[in-house]
């Protein structure tokens, strides 16, 4: 049965009458005498018998009723939800976004946006960079959106600036004195300064990483490499562990800060002041309907919220 012989019947059943069902469907009773009669020539049974000018229920018409009537309830569903994700009141929005932002930025993200957005659901998954940037395309389980730090240049791929954070060098607070020089906390920090301390470094394959190592390069510092890792938040935590030094993002230093009573780090400018991007990255070709550019919006207001930007 097509969607119009399961309306026309269930409106017959329903109602009783071939001239209460016309008038509930805003048709005219020939044009539902007719699709009952098309629908019983295509089952190959009766649904109604036709006595003094009423319609019966066949035993077929009940039984094949129980089912119709499911069935037309999950269309009406069918239809309120095509109507809701019109409107943009309803929807599904996959996610991703490296760690430091999806500990604390996303959470508040996503609060925000439901707030005018109930009936939308989604999925967050917390990944680093590379891993994002190779699920944005368009297949089903795909990303609709990723937040990461740095532009990629990526084939396929656009990206949208949320906002530029500063770059800190963090040195925990037991290695203060193995400074050759404390400057003031105003002052920018000589990266010479920390050429004989124990770093800790990022992987090249995640932006801030090849950012310290530009900002390195440009000083003509080596440092003592102690871990390589991954994760911002990795990074931090070894240096609030005092393990050593590492450049680091202001928003992970200001996640450490919140997470820690008495934080054992001490964050010091760079000279020139380097920032890092935060970036929404998407396929080129997925199209950005309104809730997920809102959902964008709301993760610049948390950014905000969150760093005071």
């Amino acid at each position: 049965m097509r969607y119009r012989q399961i309306e026309v019947f269930h409106a017959v059943m329903m109602y009783g009458t071939v001239t209460k069902a016309a008038q509930n469907l805003r048709v005219s009773q020939p044009s539902v005498t007719s699709s009952i009669q098309n629908t019983e020539a295509e089952l190959g049974f009766s649904l109604f018998d036709r006595t003094g000018g009423r319609l019966t229920p066949t035993a077929e018409a009940r039984i094949l009723f129980d089912e119709v009537d499911r069935a037309h309830d999950s269309l009406l569903a069918v239809d309120s939800l095509c109507n809701r994700l019109k409107e943009g009141s309803a929807g599904h929005i996959r996610v991703a976004a490296t760690p430091a932002l999806s500990q604390r930025i996303l959470p508040s993200a996503i609060s925000r946006f439901q707030k005018q957005h109930q009936r939308f659901t989604f999925d967050i998954s917390s990944e680093h960079s590379p891993a994002i940037l190779s699920n944005l395309d368009e297949r089903p389980q795909s990303f609709h959106l990723g937040f990461t730090f740095g532009v990629e240049e990526n084939t396929g791929l656009r990206t949208k600036n949320l906002a530029n954070i500063p770059i800190y060098c963090v040195v925990p607070k037991n290695l203060l004195a193995n400074l050759k020089q404390i400057p003031a906390l105003d002052e920018p920090l000589d990266l010479n300064l920390i050429a004989d301390l124990p770093f800790i470094d990022l992987y090249e394959n995640e932006p801030l990483g090849r950012v310290a190592r530009s900002l390195l390069l440009s000083a003509n510092v080596s440092p003592t490499g102690l871990l390589r890792v991954h994760d911002h938040h990795m990074a931090a935590a070894l240096v609030h562990k005092g393990m050593g030094v590492t450049i680091l993002d202001s928003l992970s230093v200001h996640n450490l800060c919140k997470s820690e009573e008495i934080p054992n780090i001490v964050a010091f400018k760079l000279p020139e002041s380097p920032t890092l991007p935060i970036t929404a990255v998407f396929s080129q070709n997925r199209n950005l309907t309104y809730p997920i550019r809102h959902f964008i919006d709301c993760v610049i207001s948390s950014l905000k919220s969150s760093l005071e930007i």
